[in-house]
């Protein structure tokens, strides 16, 4: 029963988060909204962590994942551009979108990202034991010449 509600916990944990992110998304240029979303990219909005606004001439979208991977969103006023994996990509052309997406898929592969279950198995301490460690050998000093 414990593992059910924890269950039950952990996705509406996930969905509030997931909800927050989206609205987060949303405070940005219209521009960069829809080139995330589901039009241009189709990136969800719980794969991206953070955004940070970079001060340039051209509005700059420094966008993290959630593997630790970043790219940006570069903001032309007529049209989007995507720089990922150092490729810029034109997010007015469909053959761009398609190559953006493409390089997306493969930033999102890098890193690693962790289940529950791992991050479980990471946070648990290894069984303490009352022995002592065994002090290693000291070499016997040499008589002094």
């Amino acid at each position: 029963m414990n593992n059910l509600t924890e269950q039950r916990l952990r996705r509406k944990i996930r969905q509030i988060i997931r909800e927050e992110r989206e609205y987060q998304l949303r405070q940005l240029s219209p521009g960069a909204f829809d080139a995330l979303g589901p039009g241009t990219l189709g990136i969800p909005p719980s794969a991206i962590v953070d955004v940070k606004i970079i001060k340039a001439p051209k509005p700059i979208f420094k966008c993290f994942l959630e593997n630790g991977q970043t790219f940006n969103l570069i903001d032309n006023e007529r049209y989007m551009q995507a720089d990922i994996n150092r490729i810029l990509f034109d997010l007015d052309r469909e053959d761009d979108i398609n190559g953006a997406k493409y390089e997306l898929e493969k930033l999102m592969q890098k890193g690693s990202i962790k289940s529950d279950e791992e991050e479980e198995d990471v946070n648990e301490l290894p069984p303490e034991t009352d022995e002592e460690p065994t002090p290693e050998e000291e070499p016997a000093e040499e008589p002094e010449v």
